[in-house]
């Protein structure tokens, strides 16, 4: 009996150390087996097989920047816009499209907090829910 005991104990740590529990981070279609099959049949066009290997936009990036002359310019993925309501306008867009991005805002080391938090609740009320601020670590502070 003790034996048994010790090859069940052997093999849930065999299976707990080769189980992943890592959660997927996103759940999107892969382009492999559409690439596969375009590429056997013929009758599609250079055109058309590009178009079907395209995926949505998954992730984009939102800078918060201070010009020279002390405004603040956000830069959504290539887009400059230069104020509040102009991004407002684009993240109404980007909503309509129901494509749901992950949204990571950047902000410069001149942009204030208040700013930050104010864009942050901007993409919370349009409905990105997945927004997160990209921080830098500090630097360690050295022991005595």
């Amino acid at each position: 009996m003790t034996s048994m005991i010790d090859v069940v104990f052997l093999l849930l740590v065999f299976f707990v150390w080769t189980s992943s529990f890592d959660a997927p981070e996103k759940d999107l279609p892969g382009n492999i087996a559409i690439a596969t099959e375009a590429s056997v049949s013929t009758s599609e066009s250079p055109d058309q097989v590009t178009q079907s290997i395209e995926s949505p936009v998954s992730e984009l990036l939102l800078r918060i920047q201070t010009t020279s002359s002390s405004n603040i310019q956000y830069l959504l993925g290539t887009t400059s816009l230069a104020t509040l309501s102009d991004l407002q306008n684009r993240l109404v867009a980007i909503a309509e499209l129901d494509l749901a991005p992950t949204i990571i805002v950047d902000p410069d080391d001149s942009v204030s907090m208040a700013q930050t938090i104010e864009v942050l609740d901007l993409l919370r009320t349009n409905g990105f829910t997945d927004s997160f601020l990209a921080v830098e670590p500090s630097a360690p502070t050295p022991s005595m």
